[in-house]
C-alpha cells in the first residue's frame, strides 16, 4: 500500500517537474522574443519580465518535490559520507524535518493566499494581468508534495525507495518511448 502511494506521488511530482521543463521553454522563446522586439524593432514589451520573474519561482518550487524524491537535490556529499553512521542519521532527519516544514509552509501559504486572492479577484499588473491566485496553487501543491515526498521518502531509507522512485521514472520513460 505505501509503495502504490509512493508511486502515485512520484508520478504527480514527475508531471510537476515536466511543466517545469516546459516552462523554461516557454521562458526561452518569450526572452528571445522581447530581446529580438526590443534591439530589432525598438519594441520591448512590457510583459515579458513580470512574465519570467513569476515563472522563475515556479519552476523552482515545480522541480523541487521530485528532485528531493529521487535524490537528485543539491546535498553536500563529501561532508555527509565523512559522518559516523549515526550523525548521518541525524543529519538526514534533520534535512527531512526542514523539507516537510518548507512543505507546510509553502502549502498553507500557498492556498490560503490563493483564496485570497481568487475570493478578491486580484490580478498583477501589465499586459496580460495573470490572475495571483495561479502562481498561489502552484506554490500551494507544490508545498503539499514537497510535504508528502519529505514523510514517505526519508533519507535514512534511501536503498529501497531509491529502487521504487527509480522504477517509477524507467516506467515512465519506457512509456514515453
Amino acid at each position: 500500500m505505501l509503495n502504490h502511494l509512493r508511486r502515485i506521488v512520484l508520478i504527480g511530482t514527475r508531471s510537476m517537474a515536466v511543466l517545469a521543463m516546459i516552462t523554461i521553454g516557454l521562458m526561452m522563446l518569450s526572452i528571445s522574443y522581447d530581446v529580438i522586439a526590443r534591439y530589432a524593432f525598438r519594441a520591448p514589451t512590457d510583459w515579458a519580465y513580470p512574465l519570467n520573474s513569476s515563472a522563475v519561482l515556479a519552476v523552482t518550487v515545480l522541480a523541487i518535490p521530485h528532485l528531493y524524491a529521487t535524490g537528485h537535490h543539491i546535498s553536500m556529499d563529501l561532508v555527509h559520507r565523512s559522518l559516523p553512521p549515526r550523525w548521518r542519521k541525524g543529519a538526514d532527519a534533520v534535512t527531512a524535518t526542514a523539507a516537510a516544514l518548507l512543505g507546510l509552509v509553502l502549502a498553507v501559504t500557498g492556498f490560503q493566499s490563493m483564496v485570497l486572492s481568487y475570493g478578491h479577484g486580484l490580478t498583477g499588473s501589465g499586459t496580460f494581468s495573470v490572475p495571483l491566485w495561479i502562481p498561489d496553487l502552484i506554490l500551494g501543491a507544490a508545498g503539499a508534495f514537497l510535504l508528502l515526498v519529505a514523510l514517505l521518502f526519508p533519507p535514512h531509507a534511501e536503498p529501497e525507495l531509491a529502487a521504487t522512485a527509480a522504477g517509477a521514472d524507467t516506467a515512465q520513460d519506457g512509456a514515453n518511448a
